[in-house]
């Protein structure tokens, strides 16, 4: 393809409704809608004609996103809520609680790294876990262990990790197929401190399953004081977001000084 038809794609390509951000739900409405364009086109002038149209259809849904203009604002208004969370990237995110898993606050009780507060009805970071804590994190700081330590984490082979960054989140890719999220550089040094803590400090880390063990480390990031990545305060606020295919609100902890994403989860979480 010479550069003159490359540009002309590009432009008229949308990345915000294709590739990683197509919404599924608009992108079968829009085919189903060109198959009865194209129908109609065929019984009212040529099947030729019909089949060209619908060609046309399927480029334009492929480059664009979408066939009818405002489809995806229509798609978030119009179809169930229930419907689009099928569809939806970060409910595929969300990990599936068994009845044999162990809620966050007990294991986070029993390994001594969370106690009741003094001063409120409430849990808070113990201070001797708190300290050893922070002290992973900086060694994995200045040390740059993230793709090591996650490889013995999870007992895999560390020459075949890789790390990818999509917007803010950092996407742990293993021998070509992906295997795992964080929301951040931050969000994954954060885990990867805890991780060795809870292991030597939890007799029964290991016999968790890797989604268990995963709702612990994400529930303990809520406790962190200070940015894993910068140093600076921690934030917690509400905030509407969009997914590919849906308008959300959710409860987001940040860094406040470099801004790196902690925690993100469904405000009805």
């Amino acid at each position: 393809m010479s550069t003159k038809s490359t540009g002309f794609v590009e432009r008229f390509r949308q990345p915000e409704y294709t590739g990683e951000n197509r919404c599924t739900p608009c992108t079968a409405v829009n085919i189903v809608i060109a198959a009865v364009g194209s129908g109609l086109v065929s019984f009212v002038l040529t099947p030729f004609g019909g089949m060209v149209a619908f060609a046309l259809s399927l480029v334009t849904i492929y480059l664009r996103g979408y066939l009818v203009p405002g489809t995806p604002s229509l798609t978030k208004k119009y179809f169930p809520d229930w419907v689009l969370a099928k569809f939806d990237k970060l409910e595929d995110e969300t990990p599936e609680v068994t009845e044999d898993d162990r809620e966050p606050e007990e294991v986070l009780a029993d390994a001594g790294a969370v106690e009741p507060c003094e001063q409120m009805d409430d849990l808070c970071l113990a201070d001797s876990f708190h300290r050893a804590w922070r002290d992973n994190m900086d060694a994995i700081n200045a040390e740059g262990t993230e793709k090591s330590d996650l490889g013995r984490v999870l007992d895999v082979d560390e020459d075949k990790l890789s790390f990818d960054e999509h917007d803010e989140a950092l996407v742990a890719q293993y021998d070509g197929g992906r295997l795992g999220q964080w929301e951040s550089r931050a969000a994954l040094v954060a885990d990867l401190a805890a991780a060795k803590l809870l292991e030597e400090r939890y007799d029964d880390w290991d016999a968790l399953t890797v989604t268990n063990q995963s709702r612990v480390l994400s529930g303990l990031r809520i406790f962190l004081e200070s940015c894993p990545d910068c140093g600076g305060d921690i934030t917690m606020e509400q905030e509407t977001v969009e997914s590919c295919c849906r308008t959300m609100d959710v409860v987001a902890v940040s860094c406040a000084d470099c801004d790196s994403r902690i925690l993100e989860v469904e405000h009805d979480q």
